[in-house]
């Protein structure tokens, strides 16, 4: 005789963009969920959480533990899990999803192709039931340095990628101008990312890059400019 499924019942608690993503997810999946964030009653939690089966705390990381050891240690039939890509801590999943959330929601085909990577759990079955996402397991000790690339490669390319886009807008340059440069550049680093980096540090053109340097030395961004130099190039023959 084959199991019956439990059906998991969710309560979502946060209001911030992860929250809502992950909520609007669950919608168009029709899992059944609950939200709960501060601005709601604190009364109301303890009803939410009594009806589900699996929480899960989308909110800051500074507040996690805190919010956990106060409201939610001692519910250990549910299974209680956190989105932070930093953080682990003993009695919670972490299922951290490996993707930047905007302010408008998205589609249900890009929701399915997130990656999740796990933390205090074998299978996503486990913390998400009735997701069907691609997963991976890494060690706790793991999380702080792959959270530090996931900004690495995520928020910081975003703010260097603003940054470019806000220059060629004072120069009359339009976004559409830049948008096919930036698609190759992640379309030849996703292809072979071992020998997509070209520019002046990739061939040692010193003359250029003192060029580029003199030209950021009233921005701030000069700074991020040498940290990639001294990084990239430390033996770049300064004056």
């Amino acid at each position: 005789m084959n199991a019956t499924k439990t059906v998991p019942t969710y309560l979502i608690i946060g209001s911030g963009r992860v929250a809502r993503h992950v909520a609007h997810y669950f919608h168009l999946l029709n899992l059944k969920y609950q939200t709960w964030d501060r601005s709601e009653d604190i009364s109301a939690l303890a009803g939410k959480v009594s009806v589900c089966s699996h929480i899960l705390l989308a909110i800051s990381d500074s507040a996690l533990e805190s919010f956990y050891q106060e409201h939610l240690a001692q519910h250990e039939d549910k299974t209680l899990v956190h989105f932070s890509g930093a953080l682990y801590f003993k009695g919670m999943i972490a299922a951290h999803p490996l993707m930047t959330f905007g302010p408008d929601l998205y589609d249900l085909p890009t929701y399915q192709q997130i990656h999740f990577a796990l933390t205090g759990c074998d299978s996503l079955d486990e913390a998400l039931p009735g997701l069907s996402n691609s997963y991976s397991n890494i060690f706790a000790f793991e999380k702080a340095r792959y959270h530090a690339l996931c900004v690495l490669g995520g928020n910081f390319t975003t703010l260097l990628l603003a940054k470019m886009l806000e220059g060629f807008a004072e120069m009359k340059i339009p976004q559409s101008a830049a948008k096919p440069y930036i698609e190759r550049v992640i379309q030849n680093t996703l292809a072979n990312p071992g020998d997509a980096f070209t520019g002046p540090l990739a061939r040692k053109d010193a003359a250029t890059v003192e060029k580029n340097l003199q030209a950021l030395k009233d921005d701030p961004y000069q700074a991020v400019y040498k940290a990639f130099l001294e990084t990239l190039w430390p033996e770049y023959p300064r004056k």
